[in-house]
């Protein structure tokens, strides 16, 4: 993604940014070993549709420091010290995976400030994400040999991912694989989202963070139109957040992707951005 970020200080700390596109603002949150690149990735969808993406970096990835937010509900508030140092008093927040936290607390503790919220396969209930994920190293060449993989083997490396990712069967995830790579472009996004992982060392800080601190957002003062999105097949945050979400947050709608934890990149990508798009227009 060419858009070169900058940090800018705020009254919780340094965060840094990239923004991309015009329109409404949305703020991007990133997941788990993401920062302001798989931000802009994620929300690429949004900006073609006319909205301004706003992609910070949490604490402990890329140029944001851990000191500007360890627990989730101080990243809540960095995120609200950064729309202020914008000059931005409301905003739609587009949030996903390990960013959910941090999202969630956002429309909790500054509900003036989120106009819509939008939580995409999110963590939400503490020890419901698998232990084994936390041991996970991911480093730069791990993520080159997926995006080769991606490139020369696309069936076998689709397959193997909807296992890891998903609650498939060894078959179902091959005939799903199979399926996927004979859709042009259906493997861009996965791509895109490899390519803003690299540089692990710079986000693996906020990695292990994300992993050892959490305290449950108090999910009944958010108060904005949410929507929460959630793959049923989801098998790295399992599907108990979403309903937990949805049964916590006044008036909040569910809606469920077939597929897994990347079912809006891959199984999904066709209907769950689009309901996304329409869903924003329907609350402005």
């Amino acid at each position: 993604m060419a858009q070169t970020p900058r940090t800018v200080a705020t009254n919780a700390g340094p965060v840094e940014y990239a923004e991309r596109g015009d329109g409404r603002p949305v703020l991007a949150v990133h997941g788990t070993l993401g920062g302001w690149d798989q931000g802009l990735v994620g929300a690429e969808f949004l900006r073609v549709n006319g909205y301004r993406i706003i992609a910070p970096s949490r604490p402990g990835y890329l140029g944001t420091p851990l000191s500007t937010g360890h627990s989730f509900s101080e990243q809540g508030d960095a995120l609200a010290a950064l729309l202020d140092a914008l000059h931005i008093h409301r905003i739609i927040v587009f949030a996903a995976s390990g960013g959910g936290p941090a999202a969630y607390e956002l429309a909790s503790r500054h509900p003036d400030r989120v106009s819509a919220l939008v939580q995409v396969d999110s963590v939400c209930i503490p020890g419901k994400t698998p232990g084994r994920l936390a041991q996970v190293a991911v480093t730069d060449l791990t993520a080159k040999m997926q995006l080769w993989l991606l490139r020369y083997a696309t069936r076998q490396t689709l397959a193997m991912l909807l296992r890891g990712a998903g609650t498939y069967s060894k078959n179902e995830a091959k005939e799903r694989g199979e399926k996927l790579a004979a859709i042009p472009g259906r493997a861009a996004l996965l791509e895109a989202t490899l390519q803003a992982s690299l540089g692990s060392a710079k986000r693996r800080p906020g990695m292990k963070n994300d992993f050892t601190v959490f305290t449950p957002a108090n999910l009944a003062h958010i108060s904005c139109p949410t929507l929460v999105m959630h793959g049923s097949r989801d098998k790295i945050v399992p599907p108990a957040n979403a309903e937990y979400a949805a049964q916590h947050i006044p008036g909040a709608e569910i809606h469920w992707m077939d597929g897994s934890h990347v079912a809006i990149a891959l199984e999904a990508a066709d209907t769950a951005q689009p309901f996304i798009v329409n869903w924003l227009r329907d609350h402005r």
